[in-house]
């Protein structure tokens, strides 16, 4: 499974966007998705830039495909009070889900973690259980009963 008990960080503290940036790619380097957390932050830094990643029903989901990232993976990042995220619309999140995709042979998979996630957001039973589940095997249980992983891509 791309999304691990070890993956979900409930409750963190964060000042802003760049401070969950830099958390989110020294994670995947320590889960061994990249071996450079730096060229990863970056790398989130140029697609938010493209796009902003924040949507509706204070969620974020900064997602990038890059040859800086050598294993797909998803993280969660629940926090204890909403943050602004600038540039979305509504200003403030809640939820931070990442998506980190290797560049070489993964579009069909990148466009599919990213639909999975989308279709569930917007229900608003996913999002009340992850905003009030009470640890990480909880939010892990229910997210992996909900959203299929694509073995074959």
């Amino acid at each position: 499974m791309f999304l691990g008990k070890e993956t979900i960080f409930l409750d963190k503290n964060f000042s802003g966007k760049e401070a969950i940036f830099r958390f989110l790619a020294v994670q995947a380097e320590k889960q061994g998705w990249t071996e450079d957390a730096a060229a990863l932050e970056a790398d989130l830094w140029t697609r938010e830039n493209e796009y902003h990643t924040g949507f509706d029903g204070k969620i974020a989901m900064p997602h990038v495909k890059t040859a800086n990232v050598k294993e797909s993976g998803v993280m969660f990042i629940r926090l204890p009070k909403s943050i602004n995220w600038e540039g979305h619309d509504s200003g403030l999140i809640k939820l931070v889900c990442a998506i980190f995709i290797p560049e070489k042979g993964a579009r069909r998979l990148h466009l599919h973690i990213i639909n999975e996630l989308m279709c569930q957001i917007i229900d608003d039973k996913f999002r009340q259980i992850l905003l009030e589940s009470i640890n990480a095997q909880e939010i892990f249980n229910f997210m992996s009963d909900r959203i299929t992983e694509m073995d074959a891509l």
